[in-house]
């Protein structure tokens, strides 16, 4: 199912090639690399369809009738490794995008690498709200997005390694941002990054502020939505979250549309595509694939503003 067009009273609906201030594309789980011979660190096998088919996400992007003025990225923008021909490459895959006049703001996930990302991708040292991390705040004209940077940097001893990839955490400077920015808010805000809110220990933090209207997070390749909330005081309050794709690597592929009103966000679920990483002939691709791929593509998720 193709994404729809401009939301009733946009002012660019019916003007093609307009970019609409109102929609936010959502993508996540890059993972664009170098070829299996050309990294330093060797990620064990080989993704035929890298990088055609973040390619052709981004051309999905740009071919809509009103493209969104903005376009947020939730981490993994390496392969595996954060190594410089991952972002060198990322940065050519995603480079359609700023060429078109859209706002590309990307956060950090387990397995990029600040430094590196910074020689393909410069300013987020200078923009961040919090030194030492990346932490971007992205404002539309009905909703704004926090972007936190949950990124747990492996040793250099320990890279290449995958088992030094587990681990995410704010750290305690981000963590007394957002304790004091959070129930500051005065506009709908959505509160993302890279992991699930849980292991980060932001969860109540974010149901508890009135202004804070939903959660949203990558790193596990599908599409997953759950709730988070507060407690079950008379004041409790469940706000929805969602887990976005990978935008070409594994498992679900896709990638999200936000069309925004004063009232309402509604997220629109590009499903494209089903990948497990096996090896197997093209011929023998499981028809189950496609089932998981029809039952999310044009799915839509409403984060009503109170």
């Amino acid at each position: 199912m193709a994404a729809t067009g401009a939301v009733e009273g946009c002012a660019t609906a019916g003007v093609p090639g307009v970019l609409d201030p109102y929609a936010i594309g959502v993508i996540s789980d890059i993972h664009t690399g170098s070829p299996w011979a050309k990294q330093k660190y060797r990620t064990g096998r080989e993704y035929p369809w890298l990088p055609e088919m973040p390619r052709r996400m981004v051309r999905e992007i740009l071919a809509l009738p009103n493209p969104p003025a903005t376009v947020i990225g939730l981490g993994d923008v390496s392969l595996a490794f954060g190594e410089p021909g991952d972002y060198e490459l990322a940065a050519e895959v995603l480079k359609p995008l700023t060429d078109a006049g859209i706002k590309l703001v990307l956060a950090m996930g387990n397995h990029d690498i600040r430094a590196e990302f910074l020689k393909f991708f410069p300013g987020y040292d200078k923009t961040t709200k919090v030194p030492g991390r990346f932490v971007s705040v992205v404002e539309t004209p009905h909703v704004d997005f926090i972007l936190l940077d949950s990124l747990k940097e492996p040793k250099p001893e320990d890279r290449g390694k995958y088992k030094a990839l587990e681990g995410c955490e704010l750290g305690d400077a981000q963590m007394k941002w957002v304790e004091e920015t959070l129930p500051a808010l005065t506009k709908p805000t959505f509160v993302c990054a890279h992991h699930m809110s849980e292991p980060l220990k932001i969860g109540k933090l974010c149901a508890k502020s009135p202004k804070v209207v939903g959660y949203l997070h990558g790193h596990h390749h599908h599409w997953m939505t759950n709730y988070i909330f507060n407690g079950y005081s008379d004041r409790a309050r469940p706000i929805r979250c969602l887990g976005l794709p990978s935008l070409g690597l594994d498992r679900d592929v896709g990638w999200g549309l936000f069309r925004t009103t004063p009232t309402k966000a509604v997220l629109e679920c590009n499903a494209r595509d089903f990948y497990f990483p096996v090896k197997r002939p093209a011929s023998e691709r499981p028809a189950a694939w496609d089932g998981f791929v029809s039952d999310w593509a044009g799915r839509r998720i409403t984060f009503e503003f109170a």
